[in-house]
Order: structure tokens, then C-alpha cells, then sequence
């Protein structure tokens, strides 16, 4: 008898079917918010990076790729794959490694905007890396196309850092992605958070529509 009561009182959530991000209005940042993006710049990242994470950058892909399992134990990364918070598309620059803490990192970060969605009965969405471990060549034919890139100085050679593409969600069960600055601004506001925790850095980087993030 216990187990049908359960069962009956799950069954509104079963057939319940949550909002689209369009139909629920999202707060723009407010002027704190956005300062809070801005509030520690490239410097820190590389920092916390250089100390805590990989003790110097990969050449090229097949530095890393000649010892592969080697590294993974040696310096604690974890290859980065889709599931069921974000989604890893075919990258250009870089490669899906990360530290284990970072990895972790990105499962509390999905976790919470889950449970964001949840409150305010909007359907799940996952969200997109863009960048995630670069090597020397990677951050060399990057500066090539994007002149904002620094030339030899990024805290995405450790395994620390990654970018999440600012506006690119996919819904659940969904391989088409759709753009909104809605699901931004809510993504945003739990790295905020995450930051004031001490837990990362994060920048909302302008031209290339990306948001960066270092796990402290």
C-alpha cells in the first residue's frame, strides 16, 4: 500500500510538462551582477591556474595523445563527454580534458541550474563548452583567427579553466540548440554565486560571446 501511494503522488510530476524558457520572464544582470563579471580579470585566472593546475601546457594534440592514459593519472584529468547538463561539440582549439576538480565543478554547476529551472517550472536545458584544455598549438592557431587571443598566456593550458558558449542551450532531449539570454542570465547568476563561495572565476568575455571560467 505504501509503495501505490508513492506512486500516485509522483504521478502529477510525471505528466506535468514544465515551461519553455520563452514563456517565463528572466531579470536582465543587474549593474552588481555584471560588475561581478568583471570583477577578476584574465590575471587571476592565470594564477590559480599555473598553481593548482597542469604543471606546464601540452605542445599539441599529440603530445598529449602519444601518452594518453600516462597523463590522465599523472596530472588527475578526466576526458569531457556529453551528458545530461551540457554538451561537448567537436572542438577546434582545444581539447575534452579537464582536472577532476573541474570536472566536478561542472556537475554542481549543472546540477544548480537544473534545480534554477526547476523554481521556476521551465523545462531542463543543457549548456554548451566551447574551449576547454588548449595546448601551444591550439592557443597559436586561435590567435591566428581571433586577435583578442593572448599570443602565449592562457589559463585554459592547465586543465582548470573552460568556456561556455554564452547563449547555446539545448533542450532536453533536443540535438538542435536554441540561443537565449534568458538561460545566459540564469547559468550566470549560479557562477556568481559559485564564485562568491570562492569556488571559481568567472568573466562574461564581450567579443567573443563566451563565458569564462577558472575552478578555484
Amino acid at each position: 500500500p505504501t509503495l501505490i501511494v508513492l506512486a500516485i503522488r509522483k504521478l502529477p510530476d510525471a505528466f506535468h510538462h514544465r515551461k519553455s524558457i520563452d514563456d517565463v520572464a528572466v531579470a536582465e544582470l543587474s549593474a552588481k551582477e555584471v560588475r561581478a563579471l568583471r570583477r577578476y580579470n584574465n590575471e587571476y585566472h592565470l594564477e590559480v591556474a599555473r598553481a593548482r593546475g597542469i604543471d606546464r601546457p601540452f605542445k599539441n594534440h599529440q603530445h598529449l595523445l602519444n601518452d594518453k592514459y600516462g597523463y590522465i593519472v599523472k596530472y588527475g584529468l578526466r576526458e569531457v563527454h556529453d551528458c545530461k547538463y551540457y554538451e561537448v561539440p567537436a572542438l577546434t582549439y582545444s581539447m575534452p580534458f579537464l582536472k577532476k576538480e573541474a570536472v566536478d565543478f561542472l556537475d554542481e554547476l549543472g546540477r544548480r541550474f537544473f534545480k534554477s529551472l526547476k523554481d521556476i517550472d521551465v523545462q531542463e536545458y543543457r549548456f554548451q563548452l566551447s574551449s576547454v584544455l588548449r595546448t601551444e598549438a591550439d592557443q597559436h592557431g586561435l590567435r591566428k583567427e581571433n586577435i583578442n587571443a593572448t599570443q602565449n598566456k592562457t589559463s585554459h593550458y592547465f586543465g582548470l579553466s573552460f568556456d561556455i558558449a554564452q547563449t547555446c542551450f539545448y533542450p532536453k532531449g533536443q540535438s538542435e540548440p536554441v540561443y537565449s539570454y534568458r538561460l545566459r542570465n540564469l547559468l550566470l547568476r549560479n557562477l556568481i554565486e559559485m564564485q562568491d563561495e570562492g569556488r571559481c572565476y568567472v568573466i562574461l568575455e564581450t567579443q567573443t560571446k563566451c563565458i569564462h571560467v577558472t575552478v578555484r
